[in-house]
C-alpha cells in the first residue's frame, strides 16, 4: 500500500483549514445581511421641501395620501396704535401637535416624539410665534420658536386609515425685535414614521440611536470572507490595505 508523501498531507491539512474557514466567514455573512435585512429601523419617510408660511396659508400631507394633516398659515392684525402677528399651526381632522398652554413645541432634533409626548387640542391654532408691537410697549415676542433656531421640529400625531402615526416638520422662523421687521417661516422637512404607534425621532430618518449624528461613519466591518478563508496569509494581506486605506 502506498503511503501518501509528507508534502501532501501537509497541502491535504492546509486545504482543510482553509475550507473551514471559509465556511465560518460564510456564515457570518449570511447572519450579518439577515441583520441588515431588518426593516424596523428604516421605515421613516422624509420629504424635503422649501415652502413658505404665507398668510394663504399652507398645507401638509405627510403621508402623500391626498388628506391635509396639518395648515400653517401667517397672520397679521394691524391696528390704529399695535401691531399683532402669528405663525400658527392648526391641526386637521383630530390630528395633534406637541403643545403647552396653546403654543407649539419647539422640539430639538432627536426629540422623541410618540404616545408619551404631550400633545395639545386636536381642534384650534397652536402659535410657534407671535408678535406684539405696540408704540406703548414696544416689540415683543411671545411663545417657544425665538431666536432663528433654523432646526426645530413640531411634533405630529396623525391618522393614517383610522391608526395613529407619529412624525415631525422642521420649520425655519425668522424673528426680530426691531419694530417694522415682521416675523416669517418656511417648512423645510417632514417625515413620518410608517408603522403605527410606534414613536420617531424628530429630523431623523429611524429611531436608532446610531443615526442621532448624521456625519457618523461606518463601522468596520473586518477582513473580507476571501481574506478569512486564506488564514493568516489573508489577515496579513488585509492588515495591510487596511494601513494603505489610513495612510
Amino acid at each position: 500500500m502506498s503511503r501518501s508523501s509528507p508534502s501532501l498531507r501537509a497541502l491535504s491539512r492546509d486545504m482543510d483549514r482553509r475550507t473551514n474557514l471559509y465556511s465560518i466567514a460564510a456564515a457570518a455573512a449570511s447572519v450579518s445581511v439577515l441583520a441588515l435585512a431588518q426593516p424596523a429601523d428604516a421605515s421613516v419617510v422624509i420629504t424635503n421641501t422649501n415652502i413658505p408660511i404665507t398668510a394663504k396659508g399652507i398645507s401638509i400631507d405627510l403621508n402623500k395620501d391626498g388628506v391635509t394633516d396639518l395648515k400653517f398659515k401667517y397672520v397679521r392684525s394691524p391696528g390704529a396704535s399695535s401691531l399683532h402677528s402669528f405663525l400658527n399651526v392648526q391641526p386637521i381632522a383630530g390630528n395633534a401637535v406637541v403643545a403647552d398652554g396653546g403654543y407649539a413645541s419647539a422640539l430639538a432634533r432627536s426629540a422623541k416624539i410618540g404616545p408619551s409626548a404631550h400633545f395639545g387640542p386636536t381642534t384650534g391654532d397652536n402659535s410657534l410665534l407671535e408678535e406684539k408691537l405696540s408704540s406703548f410697549y414696544g416689540c415683543k415676542l411671545y411663545g417657544k420658536w425665538g431666536g432663528n433656531h433654523p432646526n426645530k421640529f413640531v411634533g405630529v400625531k396623525f391618522k393614517i386609515k383610522g391608526a395613529i402615526h407619529y412624525g415631525w416638520i422642521r420649520v425655519t422662523i425668522t424673528s426680530s425685535t426691531t419694530p417694522g421687521v415682521a416675523i416669517s417661516g418656511t417648512v423645510t422637512e417632514y417625515g413620518y414614521e410608517t408603522i403605527a404607534n410606534k414613536l420617531v425621532l424628530a429630523g431623523l430618518a429611524s429611531n436608532n440611536a446610531a443615526d442621532v449624528d448624521p456625519q457618523a461613519k461606518k463601522q468596520d466591518v473586518g477582513p473580507s470572507l476571501g481574506a478569512l478563508a486564506l488564514g493568516s496569509d489573508g489577515l496579513v494581506l488585509w492588515r495591510r490595505e487596511e494601513s494603505a486605506a489610513a495612510a
